[in-house]
């Protein structure tokens, strides 16, 4: 949500706001004063400030009612329309509305394919943004014929970096069901095309096969395997290999049971809500690739399992970059992990209500401007 804030930023010099003055220029454009492009940049503004203060619910509204002012107008200007789609469905999966999400994401892609060029990179990515929702709603299936459908009409328009990307998220589904030869053989069909020559593509091949690589991989050798990405001064470090989440075995159970379309073998009572849960964990990542500090900066009441996220992090390894290339603490970093929800209807009520669930929806909130703090 927040680079698109950016990116509609970028294609203008119309608002550069904050503080109250965001609040009074996106009441302005609350009462159809603005145009499309600038009520988007103003809205997702105002709601990301609110999605960093944790008032989930007040963002998704915001946004709502943004997108029903604006969605009339997809035909002239379908860019801040999508984006106002794409953030509305970031606030909604995060909030546990996932019915919201997944609408919101259909509307996304269906205006940029009914309102942008054929040959439009949005346009060539949407099918992987809509295999990525699947991923997101847990329907695997549809996730992979997404993916299938991406790289081969990217194929088929010589799109060859759009089809390394849906090659690379199959990579992943394979992996995900220990499916190590199978991704590996993919992998080296992405090196063969030519715009595996690009630095960039190459890196993200590299991290792929390593992560390929390390599957079924001892813990203590990890490192030796993350030293095989490399990088350049200047690159940004890529997540590489990472521990697994301790999840509640309750949650995860009654998870995959709705996936399946069965009911909850641990029901909830009908009186029972789990609030929204989230938790800013802070930390550095240094030049070799590992992670230092890592630490709960602010979380809302009850989120005691931020405390596990604290030891997840730390074992972390990402890309190494020549040690001249960063200060020496590293660069600092900022993730905001929201516990996974669901709006579910509990044995013996009538009423929908958010439940959590396992897993955890995690957004960068680092400010990419911002400078190095020094180490404590």
């Amino acid at each position: 949500m927040f680079t698109l804030l950016l990116m509609l930023q970028a294609a203008t010099a119309d608002i550069v706001i904050k503080g109250k003055r965001l609040v009074e220029a996106q009441a302005d454009c609350a009462r159809g004063n603005c145009t499309p492009l600038r009520d988007a940049t103003a809205t997702i503004a105002l709601a990301e400030s609110q999605f960093r203060d944790g008032e989930y619910l007040k963002a998704k509204r915001l946004l709502a009612a943004a997108v029903a002012r604006n969605k009339d107008k997809a035909g002239s200007d379908p860019r801040p329309v999508a984006a106002l789609y794409e953030a509305y469905a970031t606030v909604a999966i995060h909030e546990g509305d996932r019915d919201t999400y997944r609408s919101a994401v259909a509307d996304q892609v269906r205006v940029l394919r009914d309102h942008l060029p054929a040959d439009d990179n949005a346009v060539v990515l949407s099918s992987i943004t809509l295999g990525d929702m699947w991923m997101k709603l847990r329907d695997y299936r549809r996730a992979q014929n997404a993916y299938r459908a991406a790289e081969a009409e990217a194929r088929r328009r010589g799109e060859d970096r759009a089809a390394v990307l849906a090659g690379l998220r199959l990579a992943a589904l394979d992996m995900g069901v220990g499916k190590k030869a199978v991704a590996l053989r993919r992998i080296s069909a992405l090196e063969a095309l030519p715009v595996a020559a690009d630095p960039e593509v190459r890196k993200l091949l590299t991290v792929m096969r390593v992560r390929a690589e390390a599957v079924y991989t001892d813990r203590a050798k990890t490192g030796d395997i993350a030293d095989q990405v490399g990088g350049a001064p200047g690159d940004r470090q890529l997540l590489v290999w990472e521990p697994p989440y301790n999840l509640v075995a309750s949650s995860d159970a009654n998870s995959l049971s709705r996936a399946q379309g069965f009911i909850d073998p641990i029901p909830r009572t009908a009186s029972e809500q789990d609030a929204v849960q989230w938790a800013d964990i802070g930390f550095w990542v240094k030049a070799d690739g590992r992670t230092a500090e890592a630490e709960v900066l602010q979380a809302s009441p009850g989120s005691r399992w931020a405390a596990a996220i604290v030891s997840q992090v730390e074992g972390r390894r990402y890309s190494p970059i020549p040690a001249t290339s960063v200060p020496e603490e590293g660069t600092y970093r900022i993730e905001r992990f929201t516990r996974r929800s669901d709006y579910t209807t509990p044995i013996g009520s009538l009423v929908r209500r958010r439940m959590a669930t396992n897993g955890f929806e995690i957004v960068d909130l680092t400010n990419p401007d911002a400078k190095p703090r020094p180490a404590s």
